[in-house]
């Protein structure tokens, strides 16, 4: 837990950034949901992006991660069964690709599925938010958060846990104590909103975001 919180705690001083005003406030960190329903608001996508490896993951379900001639890497299936997983992912990237031509690939990185947020100030300076993530593999581990920095004070939330194998999660909660208007969202390229693929793949948020009154 002192590492989750640390890392939440990160995430409320990096996002200061966006209102500098916050930054001369203590912003405090909440690693609990809260069963509040966000309003219905408008829903913002980013992509999710690979940007490492981990080998002994890959290894101990198939895969194996190879450097190629130009330096980069990437992970190859070799039992039948990591075969067979990667077959599911291919028919997940190439209909992500039909809605989307190039969704393989970006400057970014290679994309390895979806993440997205919405969210809105309620009462009693909280701020309601859903958010998840869609990839295009089993995942064998994730940390996700969402910041809300108004321009007095700042709050996040995270959760993190093994799973889930389907490669989609989605969670609703609240972050209290955020204090005038401001912007909220996920993390963008950062440990605290990303998940460990059984193909040893790390799939970082390239971070949506939202504004709040």
């Amino acid at each position: 837990m002192r590492l989750r919180t640390s890392i939440l705690a990160g995430i409320v001083v990096a996002a200061t950034v966006l209102l500098p005003a916050a930054a001369a406030n203590a912003a405090t960190v909440s690693s609990s949901p809260a069963p509040t329903p966000a309003p219905v608001t408008t829903t913002v996508y980013q992509t999710m992006v690979v940007r490492g490896y981990n080998a002994q993951v890959a290894a101990a379900d198939g895969y194996k991660i190879v450097t190629n001639a130009d330096g980069t890497q990437a992970s190859v299936p070799v039992t039948a069964a990591a075969i067979a997983q990667q077959k599911q992912a291919d028919q997940r990237i190439a209909a992500a690709q039909a809605v989307t031509p190039g969704a393989a690939a970006s400057a970014a990185g290679v994309i390895c599925g979806d993440s997205w947020v919405s969210g809105a100030k309620i009462a009693n300076n909280t701020v309601a938010f859903h958010t998840g993530f869609l990839v295009y593999g089993a995942v064998r581990f994730h940390n996700w958060a969402v910041y809300a920095v108004g321009v007095v004070t700042a709050n996040a939330w995270g959760t993190s846990g093994n799973g889930p194998v389907s490669g989609t999660e989605s969670w609703t909660g609240a972050i209290p104590s955020v204090v005038g208007p401001g912007v909220g969202g996920v993390p963008t390229l950062s440990p605290a909103a990303s998940v460990l693929l059984a193909n040893g793949s790390y799939c970082f948020s390239y971070g949506p975001t939202f504004t709040f009154g």
